[in-house]
């Protein structure tokens, strides 16, 4: 059974034609285009023809003929007649095509030139012939020998009869044939395992060289390199490759398609050794072209869809790649006519640190590619569309442009590649931004600042860090008194011209603030830069620091020190201490304490209220001091209450409403309680803030579309501290099912059924909401029979549209006079935190005449 967008029918049969009933399951089918559609009802393999300039299409088992197209995919002709034409090989002239007619037990050779059968080689009663490949003057064929064992057979072309290979050992069913470099790779599988033969056959006669089982289940057809050095074997999410000699790792050890679940599918190896792979699914879907290491060359992608099974065929032309894409009875075909071709990496980098005028300054590029080092290469170099001497590219793949600038400004520059012969050409550009080097003042170091007298030095920085400057040059100094308004001009500071140092000394005369302005006008390639640093000289600002314990328990004696600095202080002197907690928000307590002579204070309290309790200390000054202020916090100790919240379900349907109930414990003054609801995936918001009743519940209603976390939170009060609980509950969706494509309905035993004609396939659509655009739907259908519903089959994922709806097609045979039922579940997924899986309610129908 497929998961997705895949009849169920067949798997389905299987169980209902037990009992004369068949239903299958079909999901809708979702193309955008932008490759040639190729006129197969089905593809198994794929032949290019460069002589004819023809592609040749093989469609498998249960098809009558071979397609033939142009090399751009438009139809040709087809080859009628192949019945089941499955694998197909070219004669070394390329004048005759050979095809394995599964169907037809036998091998048909066609002329490539008049697209018509002129042989038809038997293989044998129920042979069944698979794959076929030329090495060695000998065409090769894979069938089913009599005793129902898969083998390999030979037949000449000069004399086309066929011939058995009884050297060879027998597989559980008909092998696949690879040729390259006059080695024959023969492809068997049996549980966890691939099968590898390989012989040399370049003589026409098989001469054994290695057969072994490789770990895993191939994904795809192996592949012969041309030298026939090689076998490449697709596994898992890489195409190991084995040396033919003895299916010893050769190297490189392999080839990653770079993408979880991508299980390659299609290799396809070319004259010079180029490697293409095709990965169908997963994260690294599409076409990987290998060169001569591990690092794929190009990825391609492709608008049709992903690359069929044995999908890719390199053009004899030695660049263009050949890709056949999407299944399900719709496939593309891409042509990629530079599928060797890669991209030239040309980058720039802005001068470091930045240019400035007059300065010569230096742009640095690299030119890279996949290992791809011009050396020697030149490229042109423009500036605003001036040509300027040409860059020559060194060993590592770097270049330099330099060039100097008068002016302040942007300036453009582009530098362009002319490519090579695996290269495609490149130009890229970057805009030069010519500047003065910026500079700043930044906070001088004080040395000195007593009274009436200050002294600082400072730099001027740039941002290149430091310097140079030009001998003589100063920064220019004014003092400002912020009292007064008074400024006066001091003589100007000059300037280290290595560093950019500076130093200055003033006696203002007076105590106050003051402050002095400090300017560089700059220079040709500096820019100007300013600083005002305030300053106080006298009287002092003492620091006034606390030493409060981070907690205290309550109702017990605190006590803890202050200091104020820049003592000695006068005998007297106090300062204010307040206090404000939960019980004294708008009149704080406050009282007095002593100021010793070396500025030490002593606070004494005995706390009644738990919680935040935040004291405050005030000096107000002194001739000599200014006034002073700090705060310090401490945590007074509060008892603990419980605090639960329940809901009356642990599950929800959509839109239902929850009761949720808070309760709160033992507290002193407050029994405010406020509720929260936090959706999967959104905000939490207040559902209800009120008192608890008597016995101390708090109850609320909320409707849930979704799962919701309820949280219950008691702010605390003068002696119990806060609490928080929270109880998680889930949410179902709404799952809307509706049938279409009835022509009537009718009742039995009380229920309604869709009544259908035999011919018509009725449509299942499944609505899911909230939206889950991108998400799973699962289908169930089941039959009644022997006065009991059975089901016939659970589908895989469906996943649901933009609009959060997928449709599915019934498909009935030997349904007439049965009754049916199917209905659906929302499945949720890794990522679906939302809402929980629902299943929805059951649709009824049966079939008439």
């Amino acid at each position: 059974m497929r998961l997705k967008q895949v009849s169920l029918a067949a798997a389905i049969s299987v169980v209902a034609g037990l009992t004369t009933a068949a239903v299958g399951l079909t999901g809708p089918l979702a193309r955008a285009d932008g490759a040639n559609t190729l006129p197969l009802s089905h593809y198994a393999h794929l032949v290019v023809d460069g002589a004819h300039q023809h592609l040749f299409f093989s469609q498998g088992a249960g098809t009558p003929g071979i397609v033939v197209t142009d090399l751009s995919g438009d139809p040709v002709a087809t080859v009628d007649g192949e019945q089941g034409a499955d694998g197909l090989a070219l004669s070394a002239d390329g004048r005759t095509l050979y095809a394995a007619l599964t169907d037809g037990d036998a091998i048909a050779v066609i002329d490539t030139a008049t697209l018509t059968e002129t042989a038809r080689v038997d293989t044998g009663t129920d042979s069944a012939p698979v794959s076929v490949a030329v090495a060695g003057g000998k065409v090769w064929y894979s069938y089913t020998d009599a005793d129902g064992k898969g083998t390999v057979g030979s037949l000449d072309p000069a004399d086309p009869a066929p011939t058995a290979q009884p050297a060879m050992p027998h597989w559980s069913a008909a092998p696949l044939l690879s040729t390259g470099g006059g080695v024959l790779a023969v492809q068997g599988a049996q549980s966890y395992m691939t099968l590898v033969a390989t012989y040399d056959v370049s003589s026409g006669t098989p001469s054994p060289k290695a057969d072994m089982g490789l770990g895993g289940n191939a994904t795809g057809p192996v592949k012969v390199t041309a030298d026939g050095t090689k076998v490449l074997v697709p596994q898992s999410a890489s195409v190991y490759v084995y040396s033919t000699a003895d299916l010893s790792s050769a190297t490189p050890r392999g080839y990653y398609t770079g993408g979880v679940n991508s299980s390659p599918d299609a290799v396809a190896v070319d004259s010079d050794g180029t490697i293409a792979l095709g990965a169908p699914s997963g994260s690294g879907a599409g076409a990987y072209v290998y060169a001569a290491g591990q690092t794929a060359e190009n990825h391609f992608t492709f608008p049709a869809g992903t690359v069929a099974p044995d999908g890719l065929a390199w053009g004899t032309d030695g660049r263009t790649l050949y890709a056949v894409t999407g299944g399900n009875g719709s496939y593309h075909l891409d042509v990629l006519g530079d599928a060797k071709l890669t991209d030239t990496e040309l980058s720039l980098n802005s001068p470091s640190p930045y240019a400035i005028p007059t300065q010569r300054f230096t742009v640095n590029g690299t030119v890279g590619g996949h290992g791809f080092v011009p050396a020697g290469a030149t490229l042109k170099v423009t500036r605003d569309g001036i040509g300027l001497p040409d860059a020559t590219v060194g060993p590592d793949g770097t270049f330099a442009i330099t060039d100097t600038r008068q002016d302040e400004g942007g300036y453009s520059y582009e530098v362009s590649y002319a490519g090579d012969a695996t290269h495609r050409p490149a130009t890229t550009s970057l805009t030069v931004w010519v500047s003065r080097i910026g500079t700043t003042i930044p906070y001088p170091e004080f040395s000195s600042v007593a009274p009436h007298k200050v002294a600082f030095t400072g730099t001027v920085m740039t941002d290149l860090s430091r310097g140079p400057f030009a001998q003589g040059t100063a920064v220019q100094v004014t003092r400002t008194n912020e009292d007064t308004h008074e400024s006066t001009r001091l003589p100007d500071a000059p300037l280290d011209p290595a560093t950019g140092d500076f130093a200055v000394t003033d006696d203002p005369g007076t105590a106050g603030q003051f402050t002095y302005s400090l300017s560089f006008e700059g220079d040709a390639t500096h820019q100007p830069g300013a600083n005002d640093i305030s300053t106080v000289i006298s009287p002092y600002a003492p620091q006034l620091t606390l030493k409060a314990p981070a907690s205290a328990p309550r109702g017990a004696a605190l006590s803890f020190n202050a200091r104020l600095g820049d003592g000695p202080y006068g005998s007297g002197e106090t300062v204010t201490v307040t206090r404000t907690d939960a019980a004294h928000t708008t009149t704080p307590v406050t009282w007095k304490a002593p100021v010793a002579a070396d500025g030490t204070i002593t606070v004494k309290d005995t706390p009644s209220t738990g919680g935040a309790n935040t004291y405050t200390v005030d000096y107000a000054g002194d001739g000599g001091h200014r006034a002073a202020t700090a705060s310090a916090t401490v945590q007074v100790s509060r008892a603990t209450t419980s605090l639960t919240v329940a809901a009356d379900a642990s599950t929800y349907a959509y839109s239902a409403t929850a009761t949720v109930t808070a309760h709160l414990g033992t507290t002193y003054n407050g029994r405010t309680v406020s509720l929260w609801a936090t959706p999967a995936g959104g905000k939490k918001t207040l559902v209800k803030t009120g008192t608890v009743d008597s016995r101390g519940n708090l109850r609320a209603t909320y409707k849930l579309t979704r799962s919701t976390t309820f949280t219950a939170s008691y702010a605390g009060d003068h002696r119990y501290a806060p609490a928080t609980a929270t109880r998680a509950v889930s949410g179902q969706v709404k799952v809307a099912q509706a049938l279409s494509g009835y022509y009537t309905s009718a009742k039995y035993s009380g229920t309604t059924y869709r009544v259908y004609h035999r011919k018509t396939r009725p449509t299942v659509t499944t609505t899911v909401s909230p939206n889950k655009s991108g998400q799973c739907v699962k289908f169930q259908a089941q039959r009644y029979y022997s006065g009991a519903w059975h089901t016939l089959n659970t589908s895989g994922c469906f996943t649901l549209g933009a609009k959060s709806a997928v449709s599915s097609k019934l498909s009935l045979s030997n349904a007439v006079g049965q009754k049916f039922r199917v209905r659906s579940e929302y499945v949720r997924g890794s990522k679906g935190t939302t809402n929980v899986s629902t299943w929805g309610g059951w649709q009824y129908l049966t079939v008439r005449t």
